[in-house]
């Protein structure tokens, strides 16, 4: 009957755990014991019988030299140390070659690493090359359009300014020389409309960032042209009483000597409480010194030229 077949189905593993005898215990630990060790077993480092570098089919059971045994009389039981310790040398041996491989393959990322810093470095140096001779190429280019435009007479101050400059870099031959005098830069900003002298000023920074063999001309430059675009907008930061005093200060000083000032006066503003007349007076030392290099570099132009003229039996204006 249905009732009777109920009673006969299996009984639930607790069931039969609460039922078995101690012997039947016994046995079943046993077993899960050895079942557990037997997966254990299936590994040495790692690696399995179907994977290992050593190709080996067999590297996970124990191995008895049987002839050995019979021979030498070794017991069951020493066999199975030897083989246990022999299980274990393999582990080691195979731990070994795992942490030369990862070591191996650590020391190749690091040269791939350095291999890319280097080609990337290079990269650089390329590119910074190649930017260097192309400011070159648009220098040069610059200069002869320069002179070309001295020569049919529609020189901009900016030109005569160039080209007096690539006298004192050059060997320059007679044929080089300006047909008239090499204009005094500082004059031009006396007499420039606001217009012109905007102008001037994006010349100048066109110049200071290719010409970098004479950046602190142009940064001389660029420093009288603000102040003249300031005083012809009628922005001052200080009066003209104080702008003379300070101007007394500095009279009479070269750039080298205005450095030197620079840097005690510097210290000045950070022991007195007065930042403001102590900032002007270093903004006006920063002008003195721009028009004092512009000052040295046309008596510098005016010189050469004259060599020039006299080297090749000639004579220049002025």
């Amino acid at each position: 009957s249905l009732h009777h077949t109920a009673r006969q189905q299996p009984k639930a593993p607790r069931a039969m755990q609460r039922e078995e005898t101690e012997e039947e215990r016994r046995a079943r630990r046993l077993a899960k014991k050895a079942a557990k060790e037997a997966r254990k077993a299936e590994t040495v480092a790692g690696y399995s019988n179907s994977t290992n570098p050593f190709n080996d089919p067999n590297l996970n059971e124990q191995f008895v030299w049987g002839k050995k045994q019979t021979r030498d009389g070794t017991t069951e039981q020493e066999a199975r140390a030897t083989a246990k310790r022999r299980r274990h040398e393999v582990a080691a041996e195979l731990q070994k070659v795992k942490e030369s491989r990862e070591k191996g393959e650590r020391e190749r990322e690091a040269w791939e690493a350095e291999k890319r810093q280097l080609d990337k470095e290079r990269e650089q140096m390329a590119f910074a090359d190649n930017q260097r001779r192309e400011d070159e190429f648009q220098l040069q280019q610059e200069r002869s359009r320069a002179v070309r435009r001295v020569e049919e007479g529609r020189a901009r101050l900016v030109d005569l300014l160039t080209a007096g400059l690539s006298l004192l870099e050059s060997d320059a031959a007679p044929s080089e020389l300006l047909p008239n005098e090499v204009p005094d830069p500082l004059a031009v900003f006396e007499h420039s409309s606001e217009a012109e002298l905007r102008e001037l000023q994006g010349e100048i920074s066109r110049h200071s960032d290719l010409d970098s063999g004479n950046a602190d001309f142009w940064a001389a430059m660029g420093l009288v042209c603000d102040d003249a675009l300031q005083a012809s907008s009628g922005d001052t930061t200080v009066t003209a009483e104080v702008r003379g005093e300070i101007d007394a200060m500095l009279d009479g000083k070269s750039p080298a000597e205005l450095d030197e000032l620079q840097g005690q006066i510097v210290e000045l503003a950070r022991q007195d409480t007065n930042a403001d007349y102590w900032g002007a007076v270093l903004a006006r030392l920063r002008l003195v010194r721009a028009r004092a290099v512009l000052s040295g570099a046309h008596g510098r132009m005016r010189r050469r030229q004259a060599e020039v003229a006299r080297a090749g039996g000639g004579g220049a204006g002025g």
